[in-house]
């Protein structure tokens, strides 16, 4: 398994009949079952694996295994859904993995500044780490906050009326929590966040996960995931909204390229390590937002 992992990262993208992408363990894509095991089959593997230097356990294997899926779901989502190009203003809403590696590639991409909503302590920090502004919702409309700090910090000529940012990147989806009642989930929270806060003209993307049904809705929400969206101020800005998941090897060649290169190292977001066995306590304490889980990086016992 860890020879393997070391020198080729496996997609299966383009692998599944019925449908575009597939995926290992993820609910309705494909048969694969999940890929974190001492040993893995690799369908089509002559064409879907890339080739990757050094040994395993090097100092690149993090950076390397992140290449699999999260950096390029967040290149993809700052690349291309949302576009950034240098100069733009981004604000990124979810501060998880994906989140963090959005706003990560928003800045390799040379934004001028990326904000991170969030509310949990060590994502925030994370950000800030980064390179990024984090906002914590906890203390007050995230919207407003980043006008404030835009204003604060001086709006450059020209923009004196544009007090939002230009691209705004949704790492949250259905599972956005209500500002007004913390304790409930709001699905399209984000949504509508998104469109107050997005300059005219400017591109919203959505990197989250919005279901056609959600089988487990928590409190505040239905099963159905038929969102109000708030289009008439989307249609009077003129703003581009893009979803969709990403194809991993499209990226993959670009993104191991620039962590050879010594220009990426995606592995900062990693925070913890650990055995096939330690899988369940980092899932719970994932899940639950406790003991600084981000990213957790399994190993075979």
């Amino acid at each position: 398994m860890r020879d393997v992992r070391a020198r080729a990262l496996g997609s299966l993208s383009g692998a599944r009949a019925e449908g575009p992408g597939a995926a290992y363990g993820y609910a309705g894509m494909g048969p694969y079952r999940g890929a974190q095991a001492d040993l893995l089959r690799v369908p089509w593997a002559d064409a879907n694996c890339v080739p990757v230097p050094g040994e395993p356990g090097d100092a690149y294997e993090d950076d390397f295994v992140l290449l699999a899926d999260a950096f390029v779901t967040g290149w993809h989502a700052a690349a291309t859904l949302a576009g950034v190009e240098p100069g733009d203003t981004v604000a990124v809403f979810g501060a998880g993995t994906i989140g963090l590696l959005s706003a990560y590639s928003a800045l390799l991409r040379g934004a001028r500044v990326v904000y991170c909503v969030d509310a949990v302590d060590a994502r925030l920090d994370k950000a800030g780490e980064m390179g990024a502004v984090p906002i914590d919702f906890r203390r007050g409309d995230p919207v407003e906050q980043i006008r404030a700090d835009r204003a604060r910090t001086g709006l450059p000529l020209g923009e004196e009326k544009l007090g939002g940012v230009d691209k705004v990147i949704d790492a949250v989806g259905f599972q956005a929590r209500d500002r007004e009642h913390p304790e409930q989930e709001r699905p399209n929270q984000v949504i509508a966040d998104a469109a107050r806060l997005v300059n005219a003209a400017g591109a919203i993307a959505v990197a989250g996960v919005y279901p056609d049904r959600d089988p487990h809705p928590g409190p505040g929400a239905d099963g159905h995931e038929n969102l109000v969206a708030p289009w008439g101020a989307l249609f009077s800005k003129g703003v581009a909204v893009r979803f969709g998941r990403t194809h991993d090897r499209r990226y993959t060649v670009l993104l191991r390229d620039l962590v050879v290169a010594g220009r990426a190292r995606p592995s900062m977001i990693v925070t913890h390590h650990g055995t096939l066995d330690d899988a369940p306590d980092f899932y719970r304490s994932f899940d639950r937002r406790e003991n600084g889980v981000i990213k957790a990086v399994l190993r075979p016992s």
